[in-house]
């Protein structure tokens, strides 16, 4: 019988504190003695063995109880590729550091991330959240109309849509190959209505935004909290950090220079309530200078995968 080589790992729930509700994220942990053997293949087979919307991928040999500013490097993985940021693996990983299992020192409440799209600081809030401050490269582009998505949708009409069926769509890149369709709806029931698209959305002209493509619906409710849904072709997510981060930038914006808060609450036609606060601090010019990410997590399970 051969011999394998193991990695532990942890399984939290994110943008929740009840268990089984959010959106679950495998923490694998990579000790420094690793690092080297474990390649980008063996990376992704282990994430689509997880089958989880992302799993993280955590260098331990970057971890320092005692130094605040030593950033700890996490990749992060779809079942498909590797991805330069998503929101619910960098706040289950500040939570997991600051306040989890993980736990890098009792009287640490900052930490920093380091991800392919950059670094990224978190602290832990006393009211238990993590707060992410997202290296971000807001990009808006020019708008499109993708009446392929709208027709296909045969439980909505055209008072459904805040642009019409022939109206275009916002599209919005949070950072570097991580970009958003930002499809507005009149109502919750709506909302409740859509469907997944046929195939992933593919954007003309993003050039060096170029990358993942999500399709992100929302409904502003009367009390200032958002509804979304998140799509990559037919599959849903429960909770999508980036794309709260990129809608807040976007209302951000509409709103103009401040700064706003913005309660994003996504993933409740899943069965799987996640809870998204997103910060965004517009400048004048109405330039997106600041996105924070604040959400909380809770353990599921831990165990060692083969590789």
């Amino acid at each position: 019988m051969s011999s394998s080589r193991k990695l532990n790992f942890h399984i939290i729930d994110v943008f929740s504190t009840t268990r089984y509700q959010g959106n679950p994220l495998a923490i694998v942990h990579v000790p420094l003695t690793q690092t080297k053997n474990l390649t980008q293949e063996q990376k992704q087979t282990i994430a689509r063995e997880f089958n989880l919307s992302e799993t993280v991928f955590m260098h331990e040999g970057s971890l320092d109880p005692n130094t605040s500013d030593a950033p700890v490097k996490i990749d992060i993985f779809t079942t498909e590729e590797e991805l330069p940021f998503a929101g619910h693996p960098t706040v289950g990983s500040s939570w997991f550091l600051l306040s989890g299992p993980g736990r890098v020192g009792e009287q640490r409440k900052e930490i920093v991330l380091q991800t392919k799209a950059g670094n990224m600081p978190a602290t832990l809030l006393d009211s238990g959240r993590v707060r992410v401050k997202v290296h971000t490269d807001y990009k808006e582009h020019p708008a499109i109309a993708f009446p392929w998505i709208k027709s296909a949708q045969i439980n909505l009409q055209g008072a459904d849509y805040a642009n019409g069926t022939e109206g275009a769509e916002a599209i919005v890149s949070i950072v570097k190959g991580v970009s958003y369709v930002l499809l507005r709806l009149n109502s919750e029931d709506a909302l409740k209505r859509l469907q997944g698209t046929s195939g992933r959305i593919e954007v003309p002209g993003l050039g060096e935004w170029q990358g993942f493509v999500g399709l992100y619906a929302f409904y502003e409710k009367e009390d200032g909290n958002v509804r979304t849904r998140m799509f990559a072709g037919n599959l849903e997510d429960p909770a999508t950090g980036s794309a709260a981060a990129t809608l807040g930038g976007w209302l951000g914006r509409q709103k103009g220079a401040g700064k706003w808060t913005f309660e994003i609450i996504q993933g409740v036609e899943m069965g799987r309530k996640s809870e998204i606060e997103v910060f965004v601090e517009v400048a004048e010019g109405n330039r997106v200078e600041r996105v924070e990410l604040s959400g909380n997590a809770v353990e599921i399970a831990e165990g060692s995968i083969a590789f």
